[in-house]
């Protein structure tokens, strides 16, 4: 900036002129960028004029690449209403500071506590119906999925896997109706493992600002059984990006970055000399043997490509993708009174591809998508209908990926 000095009478002196800063180069491709931005909005307008969408305004895009952390793209759109219409404003903010229920993306790292505490092992079965146990309601999955093991486990996202699951980990085999009480450990071991991919815990993106979410401080043995399917904490878009990405990757969690390069101003629009590159930094280890990160990722492909799993259509088959969808609760104070009080549906969806070397992770949420009380039991399918479009942009551009 230019400095002036302030005289007597009032007036400035010019003391030293301003320059230009330096040059910053980012992680982003500016084409997929734009195509992002491009299909949130369209997308955005056309879920607006659909069934059931009266609390939905915006959804969130994040392709990351796996292998080192880079953020190739990230956006988030907005709906607001002028003179009786909609248009879209920018809200990508909310990728860092918009937290939301997230739903059964959350298990793969639940399993993998399982796997960890030999409460289960590769292949391990259960019967899916629903359960009950003393001073709950009744809990079941999406329908009853009958005997299943881990991998058709992930692919048809069952409840009931994960809370059996999470039953042994506690120290008790279900029966009907028995009395079910955890401590704090048990949290824990969920927690730990979650903070491990990213979930609940500041990603390190060089970014200023960045929301935790929700992190719930009861312990009552019924919200271990939502902990464990995504219905208890919430989670920002960035930190869903850095969970998939370390699964992808296979354990290692890197800190997201938009920046690439810094370098020396000039006055024309060359590069100069570089001042600064910024290099990959690794925050953790996922603690799990390898056998069983590989699992999950059998089950994140069966999500994708099995006859049974319910992930079709969200990135191309051709493409080879894993992934995992996830629809949550969420609840609202539509009059900003304090007190929530509707009761609303978000969706998102995490995936990577190509399966045996990911080159890109992307992360899709709508929150809010539907409402509960609605006349029609209508959830559009925004979610999918944005990650694969994003997808199949991104695979034009990098072909041979």
């Amino acid at each position: 900036k230019a400095k002036y000095k302030i005289l007597s009478d009032g007036t400035l002196k010019l003391v030293e002129e301003g320059k230009r800063g330096n040059d910053l180069v980012l992680n982003i491709d500016i084409e997929l960028q734009k195509k992002v931005e491009e299909i949130l909005d369209e997308e955005i307008i056309k879920t607006k004029s659909q069934m059931n969408t009266k609390y939905y305004d915006k959804s969130f895009v994040v392709v990351e690449d796996p292998s080192n952390g880079e953020v190739l793209a990230m956006a988030g759109r907005k709906a607001i209403k002028k003179n009786g219409e909609y248009k879209t404003i920018d809200f990508t903010s909310g990728i860092l500071t918009n937290p939301m229920t997230v739903g059964s993306v959350v298990k793969g790292a639940s399993i993998l506590v399982g796997y960890n505490q030999k409460a289960i092992d590769i292949g391990d079965f259960f019967y899916d119906s629903c359960i009950k146990v003393k001073a709950t309601t009744q809990k079941c999955s999406w329908k009853n999925l009958g005997r299943i093991n881990d991998i058709e486990a992930l692919a048809m996202s069952s409840n009931v896997y994960q809370f059996k699951t999470a039953m042994k980990v506690a120290g008790y085999n279900y029966s009907y109706n028995m009395a079910f009480q955890v401590d704090q450990s048990v949290f824990d071991l969920y927690r730990n493992m979650y903070h491990s991919f990213g979930l609940g815990v500041k990603t390190g993106i060089d970014l200023p600002l960045e929301s935790l979410g929700y992190s719930g401080l009861d312990n009552q043995s019924g919200l271990l059984l939502d902990f464990v399917m995504g219905q208890y904490e919430t989670y920002t878009p960035i930190q869903l990006s850095q969970y998939i990405s370390t699964l992808a990757n296979k354990g290692t969690r890197y800190a997201p970055r938009l920046l690439k390069e810094v370098h020396k101003s000039t006055n024309s629009s060359q590069l100069s000399d570089l001042l600064y590159k910024s290099e990959k930094e690794e925050l953790n280890q996922v603690s799990s043997e390898e056998k069983y990160i590989n699992r999950v990722h059998e089950g994140f492909y069966a999500v994708m490509h099995a006859s049974y799993g319910i992930g079709h259509d969200y990135i191309d088959e051709k493409y080879d993708p894993a992934g995992k969808t996830g629809t949550s609760q969420s609840f609202l104070d539509t009059n900003l009174d304090g007190i929530i009080d509707t009761e609303t549906i978000s969706t998102a969806f995490i995936g990577f591809a190509p399966f045996d070397d990911p080159k890109m992770t992307i992360t899709v949420t709508s929150p809010d998508i539907s409402y509960e009380k609605s006349r029609y039991a209508y959830t559009a399918n925004t979610t999918k209908r944005i990650s694969k479009k994003v997808s199949d942009f991104y695979f034009s551009l990098y072909p041979n990926s």
